[in-house]
């Protein structure tokens, strides 16, 4: 009964700089993202990156993960959460 397998798949949508600056544009999308995970009830965390580069989709499945790179993980997406107050969404998913 670890915690640990139940860390939350990490998707990272890496997003045009532009669009995203465009709240008609990126509320509309992000919304629909987590929609359909909480839909699917899918034990999944999604964040909104701006780039110049090219937009993409990256994935962090933490069951493919070796446990010192899920720690370091873990931090990076905790200072996330801090940095912009997710605390209640995640507290909430947890209970």
């Amino acid at each position: 009964m670890s915690e640990n397998n139940n860390h939350p798949l990490i998707l990272v949508f890496y997003l045009d700089r532009d669009m995203m600056n465009n709240p008609q544009i990126i509320q509309p999308f992000a919304d629909s993202v987590n929609n359909i995970l909480a839909q699917k009830d899918a034990n999944a965390m999604a964040f909104f990156l701006p780039t110049d580069d090219t937009e993409r989709i990256e994935c962090i499945n933490p069951k493919q993960v070796e446990p010192a790179e899920m720690d370091r993980i873990n931090a990076i997406v905790q200072d996330l959460v801090e940095n912009f107050d997710m605390n209640n969404k995640l507290n909430e998913e947890e209970e």
